[in-house]
C-alpha cells in the first residue's frame, strides 16, 4: 500500500520499531502495522520517513516514542545518555517527538506503581521533564494505562497528518 499526503490525510499504515519489547498492536484501530527499523521513535507513518536501502533502516521526520512507567524512569536514570541521543535526533524535526508514557503523572509525582519501588524522588522526575521539554524538541504524553497510551500516539499520528496536509495545501495555494 503506497500513502501520499494528497490522498491519504489519515494514516493507514503504522511503521513500528522492530526492537520494541511490548508493542502496540493497534488493533482497535483502521490501521495496518508494519516493523522496521526506525532510527528514531518507536512509532511512525511512512510518508514521514526516508528510507535507506543499504541498512533498511527508516529515518522519521515525525515519530512517537513508546515508554512504559518502567521504561521512563530507566530512561531517566541508568539509561540518561542513550535516552538523550535519541532527543537530540529529533531535535531538528519541525514538531516535537512526542513521549508516551503508560503512567500518569499523578502516579509518578505520588511516589506509586513503578515509582514505588525506586530511589528517584518526584522532583528529580519533574525538574528532568522540565528541563528535557525546554532543551530538546519533545513532548510528554502522561496516561493512566497502556491502552490509553496506545490511543494517544494514535491520535498523534492523525493529528499529525491531517496537520501537515493543512501545512501543504496552504503553502500551494500561495
Amino acid at each position: 500500500m503506497v500513502e501520499t499526503p494528497e490522498t491519504t490525510p489519515i494514516p493507514t499504515t503504522i511503521l513500528r520499531d522492530t526492537r520494541e519489547q511490548r508493542p502496540w498492536a493497534f488493533d482497535c484501530y483502521p490501521v495496518e502495522t508494519r516493523d522496521v527499523t526506525l532510527s528514531t521513535g518507536d512509532y511512525t507513518v511512512p510518508t514521514y520517513c526516508t528510507h535507506d536501502q543499504e541498512t533498511d533502516t527508516y529515518h522519521p521526520q515525525f515519530a512517537v516514542e513508546r515508554k512504559s512507567g518502567h521504561d521512563f524512569l530507566t530512561a531517566l536514570t541508568w539509561e540518561r545518555e542513550r535516552f538523550k541521543r535519541e532527543l537530540q535526533r529529533a531535535v531538528q524535526w519541525t514538531r516535537p517527538l512526542p513521549v508516551v508514557v503508560e503512567t500518569s503523572w499523578e502516579t509518578l509525582l505520588c511516589n506509586r506503581g513503578c515509582m514505588a519501588w525506586r530511589d528517584i524522588h518526584p522532583n528529580q522526575v519533574t525538574g528532568t521533564v522540565s528541563a528535557w521539554t525546554d532543551h530538546y524538541n519533545v513532548a510528554f504524553h502522561f496516561t493512566e494505562t497502556r491502552r490509553r497510551a496506545e490511543l494517544c500516539a494514535f491520535l498523534l499520528l492523525v493529528r499529525h497528518s491531517l496537520v501537515r496536509r493543512l501545512d501543504n495545501n496552504s503553502l500551494s495555494t500561495e
